[in-house]
């Protein structure tokens, strides 16, 4: 693993003449808007597939259960519904299709997967989507992406719930949702104010270092709505990366922090608690250090109405 369990890989499988044509094949075969498909007749009914991470999760939250998701993490990472244990209750029974590795590119297998699924609306706002990948799903139904001011995994979550809320005519219902998440934070606020301005920091362990994540990051963000404050020395990155490399030999910079949150991913926690480096740091010795599960660290790094509260509650049993 090269990351820190990056973000998104960045990069898109191009598309070649024999793909476009194996994907058109399959297009041509899902005829929508027919008489015995009342479901494109609009609204709550619209079949409609989540492609970007975690914007199935807005969906739930506006009362839409789509009918195919884009799980975070590939398969066999993440639960089979493609939903983390925050949105499960609001899906319920259902059995949305679970498309995985969208964001490493809307190869023509993918292309051919939403098309199986025979979507009246396509949703890709946290997601890349280039030139071609667009054009490829417009051929299926009309595709919601997320604002061209914006770049691709650096949309507000705000703005991400505004344009899937606007997509699907719940406006009122979107804002409403923002409130509620903004609320939850202000209360965590409220009721921390010894937590309020404190330096602190969010990490991983992974190839026997940590990376830590900047402001520019879900993760880092989280925190800092929380009312933590990550020093710029720490975050500071030479290309602007949503996160910066810290090596054993450095984890001493780390003793300039009030509180460290250490994100789980795939054990490698259990690792870190047996680091002679790190268990010899004072934040570790007087228990300043929180630790976080692998759910929790997934929930962080797409904000959104529903893994907000869930990061709330799980920060607030930890501090």
């Amino acid at each position: 693993m090269n990351s820190p369990r990056p973000r998104r890989a960045r990069h898109r499988l191009v598309t070649t003449v024999a793909t476009l044509l194996a994907a058109a094949l399959v297009l041509s075969g899902c005829a929508r808007g027919s008489a015995d498909n009342p479901s494109d007749s609009g609204g709550d009914e619209q079949r409609i597939a989540a492609l970007g991470l975690g914007d199935a999760d807005t969906l739930l939250a506006l009362g839409i259960t789509p009918v195919a998701v884009a799980p975070w993490g590939a398969k066999g990472d993440t639960h089979p519904s493609g939903v983390g244990p925050w949105a499960r209750d609001k899906l319920g029974d259902a059995e949305p299709a679970t498309i995985y590795d969208t964001s490493k590119g809307f190869t023509a297998d993918i292309v051919e997967q939403v098309a199986a699924v025979n979507p009246t609306k396509i949703i890709a706002v946290n997601n890349k989507v280039d030139e071609q990948a667009r054009s490829d799903l417009e051929e299926i139904a009309p595709v919601t992406v997320h604002p061209p001011k914006y770049d691709d995994w650096q949309v507000p979550w705000q703005v991400q719930v505004e344009t899937i809320a606007d997509a699907v005519n719940k406006q009122d219902k979107g804002q409403k949702l923002i409130d509620q998440a903004e609320q939850r934070l202000a209360k965590f606020r409220e009721n921390h104010p010894e937590l309020q301005g404190k330096k602190a920091a969010v990490v991983m362990p992974y190839a026997g270092k940590l990376g830590l994540y900047t402001e520019g990051d879900g993760r880092g963000d989280m925190i800092e709505r929380l009312g933590f404050t990550i020093p710029d020395k720490l975050q500071k990155t030479a290309d602007g990366s949503f996160y910066r490399d810290i090596s054993p030999e450095n984890y001493e910079k780390l003793e300039m922090l009030d509180q460290l949150f250490v994100l789980d991913y795939e054990g490698a926690v259990k690792e870190l608690k047996n680091d002679p480096v790190f268990q010899k740091l004072d934040l570790v010795q007087q228990d300043r250090v929180h630790y976080l599960s692998q759910d929790v660290g997934n929930a962080m790094s797409m904000p959104n109405p529903l893994t907000i509260p869930y990061v709330v509650d799980a920060v607030a049993d930890t501090v």
